[in-house]
């Protein structure tokens, strides 16, 4: 270098670009150390050029663990507070040797928000795609530790009852870590995370490494800090319908500090955390709710179908068993053989509700000659008057529909059976007189009729089959009178709009 006459330094064109960049040039040597830095550079990295000299570059990592052995490399490190871009190139020296060129520059604002909300977007479709929660978190947890640089991330859900921390999503903790901060609650450690959850606010904790070693209630995590450069925890509620349910939390090393943009983005993506978590919820109560409403299903159609066979069952066998004491002349192997049918009955009723969860005859004959079939059988069971009218044989309906109508059918014959005292009764399933688009389905019984309470059984019969209508959009009545009264009997008549509104359309084939 040489002086001008003026007296300031001479430099060639280069160095005068170098030295007026406003993006920070380094060059390296072979082995990663500052050989020169311009005053860009300089104030980046938060140094005078003459302590940089001979030190080994920040973006090559440290000796043991470099960032790369390649030609180039490109990223962003933290230095201080502030985010920085680098761009590293390897070049060939005059001398013959290879150096490397680092060029780099704090990070765009406009390029954070833009990759934040990349993040955010990634988030919220896995949010919406993915259905396991601890998937989630995790995707999540480790996005908010690239997006804003920390050396670790969590989301930690509270239990109510006894004030555990469950880390449900992490990025960057060793495997055991949630386990060694619940030994750390338990001794009375001042946790950042209960306190943000207490309060419902955000909880900055500067200088956390030191305080945690100087205190031996964070004894269990003592071994972990000693070689990690954790420094500041930041943790930011949950909250699920105005109520804390846990936090987003984690370190930044040594020297970082969150700015008002890391909390913001960290507060957004807290509330995508609480999204999930409020979902998965949700869909744990529906799946419950789900599971009660089909064992609730299930036993509606256990009494509707074979517990009527099983009832048969019992009567029969204990006719038998009093006319066998009674010394009368029966044909025991008919007798038998009837009781025999009533088992296999019930056998395939139960195998077709277990399995199909519908009537074993409905899906090979269709809706009407699947009535006219069981309310035969059961004639020939029960000694009965029974019958079936229809005008058309070969109605088709959705299955649901099928199986609800036969069991509505199927319970009013049963209750003939075993509350009317009948000797005769009808079904008459046919289009409705002042609405073709509307199915009719009468039971009707000469009995006793009722007119007082009825007993549980009879009760559940009568709320299954309204249920079984209503599922459908119609409407059940039942109208009896008692035997005192000349019309005595019972009707029982379902009205559903499940049929074409053509009255020449046909119901069947």
């Amino acid at each position: 270098m040489t002086v001008d006459p003026l007296g300031s330094d001479y430099r060639t064109p280069h160095e005068a670009l170098i030295e007026l960049s406003n993006e920070g040039l380094a060059v390296l040597d072979a082995t990663g150390r500052y050989l020169t830095v311009n005053p860009a550079g300089q104030r980046v990295l938060g140094c005078d050029e003459t302590d940089l000299i001979g030190q080994r570059s920040v973006f090559l990592g440290d000796g043991d663990h470099p960032q790369s052995e390649g030609h180039e490399l490109d990223g962003t490190i933290w230095i201080g507070t502030a985010e920085v871009e680098y761009h590293v190139r390897t070049a060939q020296l005059d001398t013959g040797g290879a150096c490397r060129i680092v060029r780099f520059c704090p990070t765009d604002p406009a390029v954070r928000d833009r990759r934040a909300l990349a993040a955010f977007t990634r988030t919220a479709a896995a949010i919406a795609c993915e259905n396991k929660l601890d998937v989630v978190l995790d995707r999540l947890a480790a996005e908010v530790r690239d997006t804003v640089g920390m050396a670790t991330c969590a989301v930690i859900l509270v239990d109510e009852a006894t004030g555990a921390l469950h880390h449900v999503g992490k990025s960057g903790l060793p495997v055991d870590y949630a386990e060694r901060i619940e030994l750390c609650r338990r001794q009375g450690a001042p946790l950042a995370t209960t306190k943000a959850i207490d309060e419902a606010r955000v909880v900055v904790s500067k200088k956390f490494r030191d305080a945690a070693l100087a205190d031996p209630r964070w004894q269990p995590v003592h071994d972990i800090l000693r070689t990690m450069d954790w420094d500041t925890y930041v943790a930011v509620p949950l909250v699920v319908r105005d109520k804390v349910i846990g936090a987003l939390a984690g370190f930044l090393t040594e020297g970082r500090a969150p700015d008002r943009e890391d909390i913001r983005f960290i507060a957004a993506m807290a509330d995508q955390a609480a999204i999930a978590v409020s979902n998965a919820q949700m869909f744990k109560r529906l799946e419950l709710q789900a599971a009660r409403e089909e064992r609730r299903k299930l036993a509606r159609d256990m009494h509707d179908s074979v517990t009527q066979a099983l009832f048969s069952l019992s009567l029969r066998t204990k006719a038998l068993e009093l006319s066998v004491e009674a010394g009368e002349d029966i044909d025991l192997l008919e007798q038998i053989r009837q009781i025999h049918e009533l088992v296999c009955g019930a056998q395939t009723e139960m195998r077709a509700l277990i399995m199909h969860r519908r009537p074993a005859a409905l899906g090979e004959e269709g809706l009407v000659p699947s009535i006219r079939k069981h309310v035969a059988a059961v004639a020939a069971r029960e000694g009965l008057s029974l019958a079936v009218e229809s005008d058309d044989e070969f109605y088709e309906f959705d299955e649901a529909i099928e199986e609800d109508l036969f069991m509505v059918v199927g319970e009013a014959i049963h209750n003939v059976v075993k509350h009317a005292h009948a000797t005769s009764a009808i079904v008459r399933i046919r289009r409705s007189f002042t609405d073709a688009s509307v199915l009719t389905v009468t039971v009707i019984d000469d009995g006793v009729g009722f007119s007082g309470p009825r007993d549980d059984q009879h009760s559940f019969a009568l709320l299954s089959m309204s249920e079984r209508v209503k599922a459908h959009h119609g409407h059940l009545t039942v109208r009896s009178r008692a035997g005192s009264d000349p019309a005595h009997g019972t009707t029982v008549h379902a009205e559903i709009p499940c049929l074409s509104s053509s009255a020449n359309s046909g119901a069947g084939r």
